[in-house]
């Protein structure tokens, strides 16, 4: 189909210099108009048109786009000997007046594109989704159904004691997203959870064990297309002992799965390990699949993409897997430097089994 065919002239606001007619100018000589493609109100050209040749000069001195009263917006501009089109490099704001003028002092239109149709954001999950935390608990990954605003984001989270009180300082000023910018990693200050340094010896622990606590999103934040999430998000959880002990691999229960199939290989690990390396810190050697993360973190199931072939097979783990705490295969997250302490090497644990 020819997509020349699916642009239409939006419904447009005019500066006073002429008439409404089909959404443009009716300023003799030359037009200005938003050109919107069918559901993709907030990505238009703007084209500007003359009716003999357009002045020779370069298209950014001859068309502006721009929210009233602030610079040009950044986009790639296409000429013609009659036309300049200007397509902006990001989408338009929702809600807000865009003016597009001809220059020096031609035409101007104005458009606000309307606030996307589409369902309002969500916090699709919180991992770990365990209700029952070490108190040296170290981070949070967020996951959202679509990107969200980034920025001074602290503003958006609470952390309230069983009493209702806004634990002071709880969290590590950092932003730290996916390039998708759908999954965000909350730590808790590390400088808190961390026995004897500064912020540890003046503050406290964010956690203290036996309390019960709530983690609170603010239902305000917004996505990137401007719509809130809505009504505030809570995870409620409890502080158990702290934990100061490595992962072990040589404590996990490997269920192996039959040959000709392709049924999962499941993992299933004596403590909740942390969500998002647990995507990316085990494989099977030489077998391609599917991972998935199930029983709140203590499972990991592998699904090949074609079926299993009979015999020995190889679970490769990396060093960086780490538990809640934020202690890997290597080390512990926290040292007593005055205590001799046993450190593994930075190389993979690995795990056989046999597939009959």
């Amino acid at each position: 189909m020819d997509s020349a065919r699916n642009w239409a002239p939006a419904t447009l606001v005019l500066l006073c210099l002429g008439c409404l007619s089909g959404g443009r100018t009716s300023v003799p000589g030359v037009t200005v108009e938003f050109e919107v493609r069918a559901g993709a109100e907030n990505q238009p050209s703007i084209v500007a048109r003359w009716p003999d040749r357009r002045p020779q000069l370069p298209p950014g001195e001859l068309l502006a786009v721009r929210l009233p009263g602030q610079p040009p917006l950044l986009g790639v501009f296409k000429s013609t000997d009659r036309s300049v089109t200007f397509t902006p490099s990001f989408p338009l704001l929702a809600g807000l007046r865009h003016e597009a003028a001809v220059l020096p002092d031609g035409p101007s239109v104005f458009y606000t594109p309307p606030s996307p149709a589409s369902a309002a954001p969500r916090l699709a999950a919180i991992h770990p989704a365990t209700d029952a935390l070490p108190a040296n608990h170290l981070k949070f990954y967020l996951r959202f159904t679509e990107p969200m605003e980034q920025g001074a984001i602290a503003r958006h989270f609470k952390l309230l004691d069983a009493n209702g009180r806004a634990v002071p300082e709880p969290f590590r000023d950092t932003e730290l997203w996916s390039d998708d910018s759908r999954r965000l990693t909350l730590w808790f200050h590390p400088g808190r959870q961390k026995t004897g340094v500064n912020l540890n010896l003046d503050l406290g622990p964010v956690l203290i064990v036996g309390g019960r606590y709530t983690l609170v999103v603010d239902g305000g934040w917004k996505s990137q297309t401007g719509r809130p999430l809505g009504a505030s998000i809570k995870k409620t959880f409890r502080a158990l002992a702290a934990d100061r002990v490595q992962p072990n691999p040589s404590r996990w229960q490997v269920d192996a799965p039959s040959a000709g199939t392709r049924q999962a290989l499941r993992v299933r690990f004596n403590e909740p390990l942390d969500w998002a390396l647990l995507q990316t810190q085990l494989a099977v050697t030489g077998i391609a699949g599917q991972v998935m993360v199930a029983d709140a973190g203590r499972a990991w199931n592998f699904t090949p993409d074609a079926p299993w072939p009979r015999g020995r097979h190889e679970l490769v783990v990396g060093w960086e897997l780490e538990d809640l705490a934020g202690n890997n295969l290597k080390s512990l997250f926290e040292v007593d430097l005055t205590k001799p302490t046993p450190r593994g090497r930075a190389v993979p644990a690995r795990i056989s089994f046999t597939v009959n």
